[in-house]
């Protein structure tokens, strides 16, 4: 097996589906010593926020000189992006090695006549024994979708669980109140634990009050009120805090300022466990922290962005975020969708800062088409138009924009990795 074999395989995969229950990745990880018992994890969940402040934390974590793995997903180009080692992704020959190690207990599993793992759960097992060979300190593990029967939750300990912005996505799955998706986030609470959360609207907050008071765990709340100012600018967040001073990053959007504020408690707290962690490698963590498709600022002149806002509650915050930015200009916005979002309300919300929508299908089997994309958008926006495939789309923004356009490509993060390639190769030539 080579690299491509191994992505090959993983890929393959794809067509079991996502399936919950922690059966698979028990039966799994048993199968290879179990390495999540001997690491110390920093566990995320949460609607929105949770990349972006799982990267605030293992950046700062890193610049304070510890080992710190960081497990993600989705990917946006490759699946290398999703197990990384302060801030260096796992090569592609570690890749192929701890795929075919692990392709190979999962054969002998199938045999036995048990459950094959879903492709989540294979990463997942082998970002745990990669962090626990190569020795990590600490991990940051992003949960996938969910947290109570999520595969990441098969850890029976962690130093906290974080919770970050709470709000209605996958409710096939989760459930159709807050308070219902609330309660399976607050699943990766442990027994006499530590929690941090996001400033939760009260239904959340009530859920997972009650589950720390069940579990007897400290449940610590986040305050970004606590930063003295916040300012936007293309490409920059620029905070002030009474005691860090300046902070800097390039992590950009309004609902930054909370994830900000959520990676400072959890600071606090891995200090109270035993961190040493200083001032300065707080500053230093925020300034070399990268998440990339979040409010991503590709280019200038014109300026063009790509974001992974795939529901109502992140599109809104991209617009919010926009506007503060780019009080008097209007976007071309690119747009493509999963079918199984709520794509009326995003396109509603966009249509406060759009002048011009293009429409795009996603490469995925789940994807909405461009020409049922376009009849929705005609709704909100009188120039509306699609493209036959991602790449026209953007050569069709930039073919008539002037150095003042604004243009965004978001909606699903199936599609906005794309786009990145296609500005990376571009900048290559």
């Amino acid at each position: 097996m080579n690299y491509e074999n191994a992505i090959e395989y993983i890929e393959s995969l794809e067509g079991l589906g996502s399936r919950s229950g922690l059966k698979r990745i028990k039966a799994l990880t048993e199968r290879l010593g179990n390495p999540q018992e001997h690491l110390k994890f920093i566990h995320v969940a949460g609607t929105n926020g949770k990349g972006s402040t799982s990267a605030f934390i293992s950046s700062i974590l890193s610049c304070a000189g510890y080992s710190t793995g960081l497990y993600i997903s989705p990917h946006l180009q490759r699946y290398n992006e999703r197990i990384s080692i302060n801030g260096q992704e796992i090569s592609d020959e570690e890749l192929f090695k701890y795929t075919w190690r692990i392709k190979n207990v999962i054969d002998e599993m199938v045999k036995e006549g048990l459950e094959h793992p879903t492709v989540f759960e294979v990463i997942t097992a082998m970002a745990f024994l990669y962090f626990y060979e190569k020795g990590c300190d600490a991990v940051v593990l992003e949960v996938g979708l969910g947290g109570r029967l999520d595969a990441t939750n098969v850890i029976s300990d962690s130093l906290v669980s974080v919770i970050t912005k709470i709000s209605l996505d996958h409710t096939e799955i989760l459930g159709n109140t807050v308070a219902e998706i609330a309660y399976e986030k607050a699943g990766i609470i442990k027994q006499n634990g530590r929690v941090v959360t996001y400033p939760q609207e009260k239904a959340a907050l009530d859920v997972i009050e009650s589950v720390c008071r069940q579990r007897n765990a400290e449940l610590y709340c986040a305050d970004p009120g606590e930063f003295e100012k916040a300012e936007l600018s293309p490409g920059l967040l620029h905070l002030v805090h009474p005691r860090y001073g300046n902070i800097e990053t390039s992590i950009v959007g309004v609902h930054q300022v909370y994830n900000a504020s959520v990676a400072l408690k959890t600071v606090e707290v891995l200090r109270q466990a035993g961190f040493k962690i200083e001032d300065g490698d707080v500053v230093k963590g925020f300034k070399t922290a990268s998440w990339p498709g979040r409010f991503e600022l590709l280019a200038r002149n014109p300026d063009f962005y790509i974001d992974g806002g795939h529901n109502p509650d992140g599109v809104r915050s991209f617009v919010e975020t926009y506007k503060k930015i780019y009080p008097d200009r209007k976007a071309t916005i690119i747009f493509g969708v999963m079918k199984d979002k709520d794509y009326d309300a995003m396109l509603r919300e966009l249509s406060a800062i759009s002048k011009r929508f293009i429409a795009v299908t996603p490469d995925s089997p789940r994807a909405l088409d461009a020409g049922s994309l376009v009849k929705v958008m005609s709704k909100y926006c009188k120039n509306v138009e699609f493209s036959d495939t991602i790449e026209a789309a953007v050569e069709k923004a930039l073919s008539d924009a002037t150095g003042e356009d604004v243009i965004a490509a978001l909606g699903s993060l199936y599609y906005i990795g794309q786009v990145r390639g296609k500005f990376q190769i571009s900048a290559q030539k």
